[in-house]
């Protein structure tokens, strides 16, 4: 499996145009601070930016985003264009695969850009968010660190991998609607147990939020 993250394979790339030491080229031509750059080379998903400096200087975004393919664009293939990507927010939430993790205020703090080749049927990405994962009782299937889009116009009915919101929490489990209208809240991590959630005898606050449609690895 290739361990690289997305930033890694960026620098590399940026690398090999520019040499070692780049951040100051970059910054100049592309007109953004020196430190942004560096932030760039750390990030885990495609973002706005490192699509545009991959269109730029001809960096093959499969091979960023997978590691699989050619490093460059090649003159008979056309540069992949925003079109032919979803741009995707990334909220300021870790979701608990154990725990859980506590949100007050839920923010886009970034967005990373992904080829629609990548999903099964259109999205809407007004209505898709990714999450970060947090913990490993959804292990092996998504494992800490881990990204995940949710789709907010699936909330119900439907088995599956879901964020979920119980008592304050948001969770990342994988729920089973049962014809009875109780809800088993399944971890993947055979150390957990399952949970029955029974809505007309628990008072804790519980809403679906969206179904998992990708995850990413870190």
């Amino acid at each position: 499996m290739d361990k690289e993250i997305v930033g890694e394979r960026f620098e590399r790339a940026l690398d090999f145009i520019y040499g070692d030491k780049n951040n100051k080229k970059i910054s100049e031509k592309y007109e953004i601070t020196q430190q942004s750059v560096g932030q760039l080379k750390k990030k885990k998903a495609i973002n706005e930016t490192i699509s545009f400096i991959c269109e730029n200087e001809m960096i093959n975004l499969n091979w960023i985003q997978t590691g699989k393919g050619e490093m460059f664009v090649s003159e008979n293939n056309e540069i992949q264009k925003n079109d032919d990507n979803y741009h995707i927010e990334l909220l300021n939430v870790r979701a608990g695969a154990g725990e859980g993790i506590y949100n007050y205020v839920i923010e886009t703090v970034d967005t990373i850009s992904l080829d629609k080749s990548f999903f099964r049927t259109p999205i809407n990405t007004n209505k898709v968010k990714g999450i970060q994962v947090d913990g490993d009782s959804m292990e092996p299937t998504l494992r800490d660190g881990d990204y995940v889009l949710i789709d907010e116009n699936t909330t119900f009915g439907v088995n599956g991998i879901y964020a979920i919101q119980l008592g304050g929490q948001i969770l990342i489990k994988r729920l089973q609607f049962k014809m009875d209208g109780t809800i088993l809240i399944i971890s993947d991590n055979t150390k957990y147990e399952i949970e029955t959630f029974n809505p007309k005898e628990n008072q804790l606050p519980f809403q679906v939020l969206g179904l998992k449609v990708l995850s990413i690895q870190k």
